[in-house]
């Protein structure tokens, strides 16, 4: 029987440093690659619009050293994906600089370093899609060609196939941007011959490491092995058991369609999945069957400005105050309009969360009565303009303290406030354009490969 053992080094590189016990206890079983995702839509759009970085640089280097000295001790790849949180070409290279210091801080031997990109020129993508259909991903409209001109940055997914390339060429370690997170684990059991269907339902399992296990820990290792037939997902933390439950529920996550796993090029069908123990802290996953598609897409990804925040937080005890909730945040968002003009004219937007009441599902709230004997309300300020968003939030504050409503018995508001000042987001706001899939008819073509000699 053949085997490859992927080691999941994090589920989300730098979020949080790794533990080292259960790391060098998988590295001690000598995986056949190390690999870790670095990114997640789940962030927001602000990280790909601004180009921010997501992590602490110091957690980045820590998770980066500890996966890097250990691939080139074993002489097995090392492969992160969504570098920098959303992919950006500037968070490839910057990862790039930091392998290149870990390998000079300590004297490792030469390998070749791949630095693999996915952003989208968004006036190319507009002109494409001005000359062709680019369709939804959410059942939408097709790309309108001024979305993807309004777009600050826009990434695409990759999938196996420019990982593929890169091993092909050589390279020890592999940098990419924005990746579909199944391809990065699934590439070395693929290259090594295994099922594509099974290597991408194992990179789908282990993709969020040790969430997949029971008790959650969090930044534990967790290493997906790959047979001829299944794989085995095997926890490396003492008091953790990969169960037949833990597989299986992880397999659902963020999955609109349990049995069907999109990924470019076409789906992996889970229909026949089976899951089992194969021991007590061991389990066994089969039955994954490959279903090609008759175009290869991958994902876009594309977020535009919206504007500068800012928040003010303030609570509310007093039950006339809290009956009144409603009519303070009117009498506040009055006085605004009455010195900067009605929100609609898109100098500023003004958003009310109470919290307490409907702050999660707003108007979707099955039970908007207040029953709480305190709340809390967010009040965020959006506006192009950085001074506009900090004067219109400071002016909002103030009312907050002088707004008048029935029964008022003071002269002051009944607000108790978090802090005197505003509190301004330390990056530009952005929100999501993109959620197309663009098709490829070179799997390659959209993400540009460069290798260099360490």
């Amino acid at each position: 029987m053949s085997e490859t053992s992927v080691l999941c080094a994090s589920g989300s590189l730098g979020l949080t440093p790794m533990h080292h016990d259960s790391y060098w206890a998988a590295v001690a079983d000598g995986p056949d690659a190390i690999v870790a995702d670095a990114g997640s839509g789940d962030i927001g759009a602000n990280y790909l619009g601004s180009g921010a970085e997501y992590n602490p640089r110091d957690w980045e280097k820590h998770d980066l050293e500890l996966m890097l000295t250990a691939a080139r001790r074993l002489g097995v790849p090392m492969i992160v994906g969504s570098a920098g949180g959303a992919g950006t070409d500037a968070s490839v290279d910057r990862y790039a600089e930091l392998i290149r210091e870990i390998a000079a801080e300590q004297s490792l031997t030469a390998f070749t370093l791949a630095r693999i990109y996915a952003e989208v020129d968004p006036e190319q993508l507009a002109k494409r899609a001005e000359a062709e259909v680019v369709p939804s991903l959410s059942g939408g409209d097709p790309l309108d060609p001024e979305d993807a001109r309004r777009c600050a940055r826009v990434v695409a997914m990759m999938g196996v196939e420019p990982i593929l390339h890169a091993l092909d060429k050589g390279a020890d370690v592999i940098i990419a941007g924005r990746s579909c997170d199944d391809a990065i684990f699934a590439a070395v059991p693929m290259r090594r011959g295994h099922d594509r269907a099974l290597s991408l339902h194992m990179g789908k399992t282990i993709e969020c490491g040790p969430l997949v296990a029971t008790p959650i820990v969090m930044r534990e290792a967790i290493v997906g092995r790959v047979r001829d037939d299944d794989f085995l997902v095997i926890p490396y933390h003492p008091d953790q058991r990969c169960t037949p439950m833990s597989v299986a529920g992880h397999t659902l996550y963020e999955r609109l369609n349990p049995y069907r796993l999109p990924v470019p090029g076409g789906t992996v069908d889970l229909h026949d999945a089976l899951f089992e123990a194969h021991d007590d802290r061991i389990c066994r996953v089969a039955g994954a069957k490959w279903d090609p598609s008759d175009t290869y897409a991958v994902k876009l990804e594309g977020s535009a400005f919206v504007g500068h925040r800012g928040i003010f937080i303030f609570g509310l005890r007093d039950p006339l105050s809290i009956a009144n909730v409603d009519k303070m945040c009117d009498g506040i968002a009055a006085e605004v309009a009455h010195q900067y003009g009605p929100p609609d004219d898109g100098r500023y937007h003004l958003n009310f969360h109470v919290y307490g009441r409907d702050a999660i599902l707003g108007e979707r709230e099955p039970r908007p009565e207040i029953t709480a004997h305190e709340i809390c309300v967010v009040v965020d300020v959006v506006a192009p303009d950085r001074d506009d968003a900090k004067n219109v939030a400071k002016l909002a504050k103030y009312c907050s303290l002088r707004v008048h409503y029935p029964g008022k018995l003071g002269t002051a508001g009944g607000c108790a406030m978090l802090a005197d000042e505003v509190l301004m987001s330390s990056m530009p706001g952005h929100e999501w354009v993109l959620d197309h899939a663009l098709p490829l008819a070179d799997p390659l073509e959209q993400f540009p490969m460069t290798l260099e000699e360490l």
